[in-house]
Protein backbone atom coordinates (compact mmCIF):
# COMPACT_ATOMS: atom_id res chain seq x y z
CA UNK A 1 0.00 0.00 0.00
CA UNK A 2 1.40 3.57 -1.03
CA UNK A 3 1.58 6.35 1.54
CA UNK A 4 -1.03 8.51 2.54
CA UNK A 5 -1.53 11.66 3.78
CA UNK A 6 -0.52 14.94 2.28
CA UNK A 7 1.98 13.84 -0.54
CA UNK A 8 -1.49 12.58 -1.99
CA UNK A 9 -3.61 15.65 -1.73
CA UNK A 10 -4.19 17.17 -4.73
CA UNK A 11 -3.83 21.10 -5.46
CA UNK A 12 -7.25 22.02 -4.37
CA UNK A 13 -7.17 20.13 -1.25
CA UNK A 14 -3.94 21.38 -0.13
CA UNK A 15 -5.18 25.16 -0.85
CA UNK A 16 -8.37 24.62 1.12
CA UNK A 17 -5.75 23.55 3.83
CA UNK A 18 -3.86 26.60 3.57
CA UNK A 19 -6.47 28.69 4.06
CA UNK A 20 -7.93 27.01 7.30
CA UNK A 21 -4.56 26.91 9.13
CA UNK A 22 -4.19 30.53 8.26
CA UNK A 23 -7.81 31.04 8.90
CA UNK A 24 -7.20 29.57 12.21
CA UNK A 25 -4.15 31.54 13.06
CA UNK A 26 -5.62 34.86 12.21
CA UNK A 27 -8.99 34.36 14.13
CA UNK A 28 -6.46 33.02 16.95
CA UNK A 29 -4.34 36.33 17.07
CA UNK A 30 -7.12 38.69 16.23
CA UNK A 31 -10.44 37.40 16.17
CA UNK A 32 -13.07 36.94 13.82
CA UNK A 33 -14.27 39.91 12.92
CA UNK A 34 -11.03 41.47 12.96
CA UNK A 35 -10.11 39.28 10.08
CA UNK A 36 -11.05 39.72 6.70
CA UNK A 37 -11.26 36.94 3.63
CA UNK A 38 -8.38 39.25 2.31
CA UNK A 39 -5.88 38.70 5.50
CA UNK A 40 -6.37 35.11 5.08
CA UNK A 41 -5.66 34.72 1.49
CA UNK A 42 -2.96 36.71 2.06
CA UNK A 43 -1.48 34.56 4.64
CA UNK A 44 -2.08 31.44 2.69
CA UNK A 45 -0.95 32.50 -0.56
CA UNK A 46 -4.21 33.26 -2.54
CA UNK A 47 -5.86 36.25 -3.77
CA UNK A 48 -8.65 36.32 -1.53
CA UNK A 49 -11.54 36.02 -3.88
CA UNK A 50 -10.30 32.55 -4.86
CA UNK A 51 -10.83 31.63 -1.56
CA UNK A 52 -14.70 31.64 -2.44
CA UNK A 53 -14.18 28.38 -4.21
CA UNK A 54 -13.74 26.92 -1.22
CA UNK A 55 -15.71 28.64 1.47
CA UNK A 56 -19.03 30.88 0.44
CA UNK A 57 -18.29 33.40 2.86
CA UNK A 58 -16.13 34.20 6.21
CA UNK A 59 -18.82 32.51 8.58
CA UNK A 60 -18.95 29.41 6.42
CA UNK A 61 -14.87 28.92 7.47
CA UNK A 62 -14.87 29.84 10.89
CA UNK A 63 -18.05 26.97 11.03
CA UNK A 64 -16.18 24.80 9.21
CA UNK A 65 -12.70 25.27 11.63
CA UNK A 66 -14.61 24.65 14.67
CA UNK A 67 -16.93 21.69 13.60
CA UNK A 68 -13.71 20.21 13.11
CA UNK A 69 -11.90 21.20 16.39
CA UNK A 70 -15.20 19.86 17.53
CA UNK A 71 -15.62 16.44 15.94
CA UNK A 72 -11.45 16.18 16.12
CA UNK A 73 -11.91 16.27 20.44
CA UNK A 74 -15.16 13.91 20.47
CA UNK A 75 -13.02 11.06 18.16
CA UNK A 76 -10.10 11.16 20.44
CA UNK A 77 -12.18 10.63 23.13
CA UNK A 78 -14.15 7.73 21.32
CA UNK A 79 -10.93 5.88 19.99
CA UNK A 80 -9.91 5.62 23.81
CA UNK A 81 -13.08 4.50 25.20
CA UNK A 82 -13.21 1.48 22.69
CA UNK A 83 -10.06 0.45 23.73
CA UNK A 84 -12.18 -1.36 26.96
CA UNK A 85 -9.80 -0.79 29.32
CA UNK A 86 -10.01 -0.46 33.43
CA UNK A 87 -11.60 3.11 34.35
CA UNK A 88 -8.28 4.43 35.43
CA UNK A 89 -6.18 3.15 32.93
CA UNK A 90 -8.48 4.70 30.75
CA UNK A 91 -8.30 8.12 32.18
CA UNK A 92 -4.78 8.24 32.14
CA UNK A 93 -4.66 7.19 28.46
CA UNK A 94 -7.31 10.04 27.53
CA UNK A 95 -5.34 12.44 29.09
CA UNK A 96 -2.33 11.65 27.05
CA UNK A 97 -4.64 11.69 23.88
CA UNK A 98 -5.79 15.06 24.74
CA UNK A 99 -2.12 16.31 25.63
CA UNK A 100 -0.79 15.31 22.18
CA UNK A 101 -4.05 16.66 20.42
CA UNK A 102 -3.78 20.07 22.40
CA UNK A 103 0.07 20.08 21.61
CA UNK A 104 -0.41 19.71 17.74
CA UNK A 105 -3.26 21.22 17.54
CA UNK A 106 -4.01 24.05 19.97
CA UNK A 107 -4.57 26.95 17.90
CA UNK A 108 -7.31 25.38 16.81
CA UNK A 109 -9.22 24.95 20.32
CA UNK A 110 -8.34 28.23 20.68
CA UNK A 111 -10.39 29.28 18.12
CA UNK A 112 -13.50 27.50 18.70
CA UNK A 113 -13.39 28.71 22.37
CA UNK A 114 -13.24 32.31 21.44
CA UNK A 115 -14.99 32.73 18.45
CA UNK A 116 -17.89 29.46 19.38
CA UNK A 117 -20.44 32.57 19.60
CA UNK A 118 -19.98 33.98 16.37
CA UNK A 119 -21.24 31.22 14.67
CA UNK A 120 -24.71 31.51 12.95
CA UNK A 121 -27.94 29.63 15.04
CA UNK A 122 -27.67 26.19 13.04
CA UNK A 123 -23.32 25.81 13.41
CA UNK A 124 -23.63 26.73 17.15
CA UNK A 125 -26.16 23.87 17.66
CA UNK A 126 -24.30 21.35 15.99
CA UNK A 127 -21.41 21.94 18.07
CA UNK A 128 -22.94 22.13 21.21
CA UNK A 129 -24.54 18.88 20.41
CA UNK A 130 -21.10 17.36 19.94
CA UNK A 131 -19.64 19.25 23.07
CA UNK A 132 -22.20 17.96 25.30
CA UNK A 133 -21.66 13.94 24.14
CA UNK A 134 -17.90 14.49 24.93
CA UNK A 135 -18.12 16.46 27.77
CA UNK A 136 -20.66 13.13 29.55
CA UNK A 137 -18.37 11.14 28.60
CA UNK A 138 -15.71 12.60 30.51
CA UNK A 139 -18.01 13.21 33.30
CA UNK A 140 -19.17 9.50 33.01
CA UNK A 141 -15.20 7.85 33.27
CA UNK A 142 -14.16 10.22 36.14
CA UNK A 143 -17.26 9.17 38.04
CA UNK A 144 -16.32 5.48 37.50
CA UNK A 145 -12.61 6.21 38.50
CA UNK A 146 -14.23 8.41 41.44
CA UNK A 147 -17.46 6.98 42.34
CA UNK A 148 -18.08 8.90 45.30
CA UNK A 149 -17.46 11.91 42.96
CA UNK A 150 -21.05 14.32 42.69
CA UNK A 151 -22.04 14.92 39.18
CA UNK A 152 -21.25 18.67 39.22
CA UNK A 153 -18.12 18.40 40.88
CA UNK A 154 -16.97 15.87 38.17
CA UNK A 155 -18.38 18.43 35.29
CA UNK A 156 -16.41 21.42 36.99
CA UNK A 157 -13.08 19.36 36.80
CA UNK A 158 -13.52 18.59 32.99
CA UNK A 159 -14.28 22.21 32.23
CA UNK A 160 -10.99 23.07 34.24
CA UNK A 161 -9.06 20.67 32.54
CA UNK A 162 -10.04 21.93 29.55
CA UNK A 163 -8.35 25.55 30.55
CA UNK A 164 -5.34 23.67 31.55
CA UNK A 165 -4.95 22.10 28.53
CA UNK A 166 -5.55 25.00 26.10
CA UNK A 167 -2.85 26.94 28.67
CA UNK A 168 -0.01 25.02 26.87
CA UNK A 169 -0.84 27.20 23.27
CA UNK A 170 0.73 30.00 25.74
CA UNK A 171 3.78 28.31 26.20
CA UNK A 172 7.15 27.74 24.80
CA UNK A 173 6.53 24.53 23.16
CA UNK A 174 10.20 23.99 22.02
CA UNK A 175 10.10 20.99 24.30
CA UNK A 176 6.95 19.26 24.13
CA UNK A 177 7.97 16.11 25.89
CA UNK A 178 8.05 18.29 29.00
CA UNK A 179 5.06 20.38 28.86
CA UNK A 180 3.29 16.98 28.04
CA UNK A 181 4.83 15.41 30.91
CA UNK A 182 4.24 18.75 33.50
CA UNK A 183 0.50 18.55 31.93
CA UNK A 184 -0.36 15.21 32.68
CA UNK A 185 1.00 15.29 35.99
CA UNK A 186 -1.15 18.07 36.97
CA UNK A 187 -4.56 16.83 35.16
CA UNK A 188 -4.11 13.27 36.16
CA UNK A 189 -3.20 14.04 39.89
CA UNK A 190 -5.76 16.92 39.97
CA UNK A 191 -9.07 15.11 38.57
CA UNK A 192 -7.85 12.25 41.30
CA UNK A 193 -7.50 14.98 43.59
CA UNK A 194 -11.15 16.61 43.40
CA UNK A 195 -13.30 16.09 46.53
CA UNK A 196 -10.87 14.48 48.29
CA UNK A 197 -10.97 15.31 52.19
CA UNK A 198 -8.28 17.42 53.25
CA UNK A 199 -6.85 18.80 56.76
CA UNK A 200 -6.34 21.85 57.63
CA UNK A 201 -3.21 23.48 57.13
CA UNK A 202 -1.13 23.62 60.00
CA UNK A 203 -0.87 27.20 61.96
CA UNK A 204 2.98 28.64 61.69
CA UNK A 205 4.29 29.60 64.74
CA UNK A 206 5.03 33.92 65.08
CA UNK A 207 7.84 34.86 66.30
Amino acid sequence: MGPRGKATKTKGERTRDAIMAAATDLFRERGFRETSLGDIGAAAGVSGPAIYRYFSSKGELLSVLIEEAAVVWRETVDDVLNEDMPPQVTLERLIDAAIVLQLRNGNLRDVFVKEYRSLDDDARRRVARIERVRMAEWVHLLCEVRPGLGEDEARAAVTMLDGMLRSITTLDRSDPELLARVMKDMVFGGLLAVGLPRSAAPVQATA
